[in-house]
């Protein structure tokens, strides 16, 4: 796996991986832990934009459609 992690699939994937060195005692679980909280900080952050996409197509917005993590937060 690559350095980085750019969509939700890889995500899910690392964090498979970090299961599975738990098992393994490859890892501590208090690491899982930590790198489980911020995986859920980011996928909460993609449920708002998701939210808030859904709210402005329904009222009639055409610019809801921007692409995940291109939504402006001081507009």
């Amino acid at each position: 796996m690559s350095k980085t992690i750019s969509n939700v699939g890889e995500l899910r994937q690392f964090l498979a991986n970090a299961i599975i060195a738990v098992k393994n005692g490859e890892m501590k679980a208090q690491e899982a832990q930590t790198i489980q909280k911020i995986a859920a900080q980011i996928n909460e952050s993609f449920y708002s934009e998701i939210k808030v996409a859904q709210i402005r197509r329904a009222l009639g917005d055409e610019a809801s459609l921007f692409p995940t993590g291109q939504m402006k937060i001081n507009a």
